[in-house]
């Protein structure tokens, strides 16, 4: 376990849809440092794999080095295992498939899950790809149930613990 004095990273994932942009802009916003990978350069395409990934050459110093006492990190990449390691705790946001695709078809920040493709593609990853994040995360949040408020509460009294 971590003192207080040690730097602590938080890993926030889950499917598209169910708040890990809106969370980090709430943790930020009360003071705490945060990184929403989904915006700006921290993730590359790889034509191996044909899908964008978390972007080793970019997030690894700042994974081995954190400025902040608390880092808040969002994200939901296939190679993010990768990185499990340097989280102290993996916190899964999670909802029902319908609430995730109302919220990615009214969403205006991002325009993924707006095609019928990308819609599929989601009901996809809800099927085969969260209950793969539900078995490394730490801590659970139903977006069905709580807001982003109460969840940023929820995981700021979360870096008390770890």
């Amino acid at each position: 376990m971590q003192t207080s004095l040690q730097p602590r990273i938080v890993y926030i994932t889950g499917m598209s849809g169910t708040g890990k942009s809106s969370l980090i802009e709430y943790v930020v916003a009360r003071g705490y440092a945060g990184i929403d990978t989904d915006y700006g350069d921290w993730k590359i395409y790889s034509a191996a794999t044909e899908e964008w990934i978390l972007d080793a050459a970019k997030l690894l110093p700042v994974l081995r080095h954190p400025n902040n006492a608390v880092l808040f990190i969002a994200g939901c990449c296939s190679n993010q295992k990768e990185f499990y390691q340097f989280f102290d705790c993996i916190i899964l946001l999670s909802g029902s498939i319908e609430t995730i695709l109302d919220r990615v078809a009214k969403r205006k920040s991002n325009n993924y899950g707006k095609t019928e493709a990308e819609r599929n593609e989601i009901i996809a990853n809800f099927q085969n790809i969260e209950p793969l994040l539900r078995r490394h995360a730490d801590y659970e949040l139903d977006a069905d149930t709580m807001s982003i408020q109460q969840m940023g509460d929820k995981i700021i009294a979360v870096i008390e613990t770890i």
